[in-house]
């Protein structure tokens, strides 16, 4: 019998085993660990544990943030936690509000100067404040070289020129500046006037055949509004001082009528005019006519120094930065607890040069040496300078606030030597 005639027995190879066969199933100790269900308790842990690890990270990277944001607003860049409105309490900062002032420049009818007068508010609520009366005939040295008056350059500058001046001399810019005309004060004075005046002499004035006449008479006691600048365009027998004293007189004379009554608005024209809102402002309040910073220098008047230093830190304690100034900004804190001390620290620190933005108290009141800190190495030599001059140390703080260039925070040392 040849081979193709043999019975063929079944192959048994791997290819003809059926896949649900115990051929391919695992052996018995791997389906003892996997389980009834298939899967390892490794493979499990992952498909539960994995989840459970991903959530623990996210609360806790979550909580080390916020920690990290509490510790940033918790230092010395801002203490925002709890707002301290007390300004007695030590944490208590706030930007303060500059010198609301203004300059106010009367011109006769042919456009002359005849009178220079800044205002200057000391409660924008409570009202009140400072006049200071400026000669015209000032002495200046602001002509290219040569000596010249304040009608020089107002004649040659305008009113942007006496301005300029003014600041110049008094340390400070103004927030606004009104051009008053005869007609302008007729307007502004009516509803006060008359105004009672006291002239210690007769004015005289020349007509126009060269005659001279009396004006205004001394044994006449009023002023009708239509005559203001009039009055303080003539000339006096008594020289720039006489000028200049009844400019003063005129001045507290309409403050005086204005503040007479319950209500300041009712003696004042009815217009929406800044000088209008600050004159009535100055009225509900204590105010002070100052035209004693200027003495006699040969036939024109100058500047003392010390007086009018002095009369303009009472007016500005908070002056605004002239125009083209770069002056750093200081954040000035009481670490003593010593109120008394503000207004003279207030005035040395701005002597040295410098721009207060922002007044307070430290975060407590135990500080021994007055310091000057500075945040940004560029300010280095500015913080030194400050230091030098009211006598302070200094420290590099890179978590100073950066509400101001420097901060100075007042101690001990400094209340000692203020007497």
């Amino acid at each position: 019998m040849n081979g193709e005639d043999q019975t063929r027995t079944p192959s048994t190879g791997p290819t003809d085993v059926d896949a649900g066969s115990s051929a391919e199933k695992p052996p018995a100790w791997i389906r003892w660990f996997r389980g009834p269900g298939g899967e390892s308790p490794v493979e499990a842990a992952w498909r539960w544990g994995f989840p459970i690890i991903l959530l623990v990270a996210v609360v806790w990277s979550g909580t080390l943030m916020v920690d990290g944001l509490r510790t940033i607003l918790n230092s010395e860049e801002g203490q925002t936690n709890e707002a301290v409105t007390d300004p007695s309490a030590p944490g208590f900062e706030a930007f303060v509000e500059q010198t609301w002032s203004m300059l106010v420049v009367t011109e006769d009818e042919d456009a002359n100067l005849v009178g220079v007068t800044v205002l200057a508010v000391s409660d924008r609520v409570g009202g009140g404040g400072s006049v200071l009366l400026v000669p015209g005939d000032l002495y200046v040295d602001a002509c290219g070289g040569a000596a010249c008056s304040l009608v020089d350059i107002h004649g040659t500058d305008g009113i942007d020129g006496v301005r300029a001046l003014l600041g110049s001399l008094l340390g400070t810019d103004f927030t606004g500046v009104a051009s008053l005309t005869p007609t302008s004060w007729t307007n502004l004075v009516k509803p006060a006037s008359p105004l009672p005046i006291g002239l210690r002499h007769d004015l005289f004035q020349t007509i126009e055949d060269g005659t001279s006449v009396v004006r205004f008479s001394a044994s006449d006691n009023s002023l009708p509004a239509a005559d203001v600048v009039t009055l303080l365009a003539l000339p006096d027998r008594g020289g720039s001082i006489g000028i200049l004293r009844r400019h003063s007189m005129f001045w507290e004379a309409w403050l005086s009528a204005v503040a007479a009554g319950p209500e300041p608005s009712r003696n004042l024209p009815a217009v929406d005019m800044e000088l209008v809102r600050m004159v009535e402002t100055l009225a509900r309040g204590e105010i002070r006519v100052e035209d004693s910073p200027w003495v006699m220098s040969g036939d024109s008047m100058a500047a003392d120094p010390a007086a009018l230093e002095q009369i303009t830190d009472a007016m500005f304690p908070f002056p605004i930065p002239t125009a083209g100034g770069s002056a750093p900004t200081v954040r000035l804190l009481n670490g003593t607890g010593d109120f008394g001390i503000d207004t003279y620290a207030r005035q040395v620190v701005r002597a040295a040069g410098v721009d207060i933005a922002v007044v307070g108290n430290f975060r407590n009141f135990n500080v021994i040496q007055t310091r000057v800190l500075y945040r940004d190495p560029e300010m280095q030599e500015a913080a030194t300078a400050l230091a030098v001059a009211i006598h302070a140390g200094v420290i590099f703080d890179e978590g100073a606030s950066p509400a101001a260039d420097l901060t100075v925070v007042i101690g001990a040392d400094f209340t000692a030597r203020a007497g």
